[in-house]
Order: C-alpha cells, then sequence, then structure tokens
C-alpha cells in the first residue's frame, strides 16, 4: 500500500508498504480521508516531541474509512462499516484515566502519533483501541468526508466545555484557523451574546463573519486588547480561546479577559518554547480561570461525532481542499501556506 511516512532522516516521504493485518481484537480500516492539522505540520518540521531523530512512522490522526477486517468480536465492526476513529487511546486505570483524564494517560498510544496512522490506504487500530471505544461506526447518513471534521471538533469541544458557554458571554477566539473557527460554530450553536474573532489574514477575518462573528479585529493593524474592551464597553471578554501558536495571543488572552473570565489556552507552542509573559496579577484581581486543553477522548470524538452529524454543512464548509495520497507534499504545502482551512489526503483516490 502507498503511505505517507516520516522517516529516519526528520522528512515526510511516499513509501511502499506492507498491508497492516488485523491480530486477535483488531480491526483494520480502508482510510477514505485524513485530515493535515497543527500537529502534523510540527511532525513535519521534526519539532513534535513523539517524532525525535530516527523514528519511522505513519502520521494521521484525523481518520475516517470503512472497516476492511474485523477480529474483535463486535459486531457493529462488520467489513464495510463506515468509521470515525478516535485516535488518543488510554489504558483505563492509571491516575489521569481514574478522574476522566484519559487524553493525559501515562500509558498512552495514539493512532498516527505513537503508531502508525491515518496517512497510508490502511490504517490498523489496536485490540486496546478497539476495546475502549476507539472506533466509531458513524451515524446513518453522515458523509465520511465531513465526517473527517470529527477529531478536530472533538479537540475544541473539550476545550469549551470547562468554559461553561452561556447566553450572557462575550467570546473572543485568536486565530481563525480550522480550530478557531469551529469554536466560533460551537460558540454560535451555544447562543453566545456576541463573537470577537482577532485574526491577521483578511481573508479569514472574512471567513468568520460567515461563520458567525460579530466583530473581528486585526491585531497587527489595531490594539486587540484595547479595541475588546472598547466593543464591550469597558468590561472585556467574559471568554478568551487562544486558538493559534503565537507567543503574544496568550499574553493578550489574559489581559482581554473579563471580571471572573474563563480563558483556554487551545494551541501549543513548540517544544521547549512554551514561555510566555502573562501577569499574575490579572489572574488574581479578576479572579480569572485559565485553562489548558490538549488532544481528546474517545467520549469527546462519540460527541463530536453527534454535534458534526447535527450541523454537517457547517463543518464540511471548513473542508477547503482534498488531495490524494499520492500528492501529500503538495498537500502539505497548501496546509503550510495559509491559503487552506482544512486539507484532506485522500488514500483511495
Amino acid at each position: 500500500m502507498l503511505a505517507y511516512e516520516y522517516g529516519s532522516d526528520s522528512r515526510l516521504h511516499l513509501r511502499e508498504k506492507d498491508v497492516p493485518q488485523a491480530a486477535d481484537g483488531e480491526v483494520t480500516i480502508d482510510v477514505v480521508a485524513a485530515g493535515i492539522c497543527g500537529t502534523d505540520l510540527k511532525i513535519a518540521r521534526g519539532e513534535h516531541r513523539l517524532f525525535p531523530p530516527g523514528t519511522v512512522r505513519v502520521p494521521g490522526h484525523e481518520s475516517v474509512g470503512r472497516v476492511r477486517e474485523n477480529r474483535s468480536g463486535r459486531d457493529d465492526l462488520a467489513p464495510g462499516t463506515p468509521v470515525a476513529i478516535a485516535p488518543n487511546i488510554a489504558c483505563g486505570q492509571c491516575p489521569p484515566c481514574r478522574i476522566d483524564l484519559g487524553n493525559l494517560c501515562e500509558d498512552y498510544t495514539s493512532v498516527g502519533l505513537t503508531f502508525d496512522g491515518g496517512f497510508a490506504e490502511v490504517v490498523r487500530v489496536t485490540a486496546r483501541g478497539v476495546a475502549g471505544g476507539n472506533v466509531l461506526p458513524l451515524p446513518s447518513g453522515l458523509d465520511l468526508v465531513t465526517a473527517a471534521m470529527i477529531e478536530p471538533v472533538a479537540a475544541v469541544v473539550r476545550g469549551l466545555r470547562p468554559l461553561r458557554l452561556t447566553s450572557t458571554d462575550t467570546v473572543l477566539v485568536c486565530g481563525a484557523g480550522p480550530i478557531g473557527l469551529t469554536a466560533v460554530v460551537l460558540a454560535k450553536q451555544a447562543g453566545v451574546r456576541r463573537i470577537i474573532v482577532s485574526q491577521t489574514s483578511a481573508a479569514r477575518r472574512e471567513l468568520a463573519r460567515e461563520y458567525g462573528a460579530d466583530e473581528t479585529i486585526d491585531p497587527r493593524a489595531e490594539d486587540l486588547v484595547q479595541r475588546v474592551f472598547e466593543i464591550t464597553g469597558g468590561i472585556g471578554a467574559e471568554v478568551v480561546i487562544a486558538a493559534t501558536p503565537v507567543h503574544q495571543v496568550f499574553t493578550d488572552a489574559v489581559q482581554a479577559a473579563a471580571k471572573g473570565g474563563r480563558v483556554n489556552f487551545f494551541a501549543g507552542l513548540p517544544s521547549g518554547k512554551g514561555e510566555v509573559t502573562v501577569d499574575a496579577n490579572l489572574i488574581h484581581y479578576r479572579e480569572l480561570i485559565v485553562t489548558g486543553s490538549t488532544a481528546n477522548t474517545a467520549d469527546d470524538c462519540a460527541e463530536a461525532m453527534e454535534i458534526v452529524a447535527g450541523a454537517p454543512e457547517a463543518f464540511a464548509a471548513l473542508i477547503t481542499h482534498r488531495v490524494p495520497l499520492r500528492e501529500a507534499d503538495r498537500a502539505f504545502e497548501l496546509a503550510t501556506s495559509g491559503e487552506a482551512l482544512k486539507v484532506l489526503l485522500e488514500p483511495q483516490v
């Protein structure tokens, strides 16, 4: 089969590989679509902690397809069944797992991060993953390509959950990439009072308005924090989501928050470069709640699947490019260029 593999030279290459076979308890899946996200771009730059020098592995964790081989004993995973993969596989027993933080599992494995993933014609899901509910049969009628948005939507669902969106909130989203725009869609569905999006790209600011933003800000042309306080009549934003990996965004996120505000550091910075300047007095005197979020769980993906199935057109519109796997180099160029939102690789095309 064809696969886009990270090699010992710390670069991604198209390779011919043996088709994986399912062992007892496992399934294999014919991949229909696999999304490229910021994590994959970090892998491509050689900056991901799970891909140290010398690693040989196929990335791709936003994968959907049809069951090829089922040795799990589950009747709902018969060959041909359309499925999404929840990539992060928890042990269910360690301290984080016992408090529903399976995404922080101490014995963590992940499709496309710790073993071969979906940038290939066929992907194998381990027995632990199948038993843990990480293979999700899709609802009837949900298009497989649109279903490729389930994993990124799940990540946003997880980030928004502790922010407790209400109808009286002004929500500031910093960054209008696929994650930021997904946050706009979910905030709009939650019925918040106002959505503000900060984004340097004029085209993406316009997209943010199309997706439901009430106000947009160009942080290069305006003072972001000052403008947020102007828009909100001196109050600030009750909810702030830092959805782009720019150091200044994390500083501004805290400064732009209202008293009693909730802030989510969604984006991750490169390993070893995560230090940012944050005014601790603002957190103290405004009684801010600052949260972080990373990845997602199988339950998050199951929740996201229902959200995507309920409004498929909103999430399908985020998919701007569909590229055959054999043109993976071009797909990564698109994803890096800033011209695209969500780029999918399609191994069966």
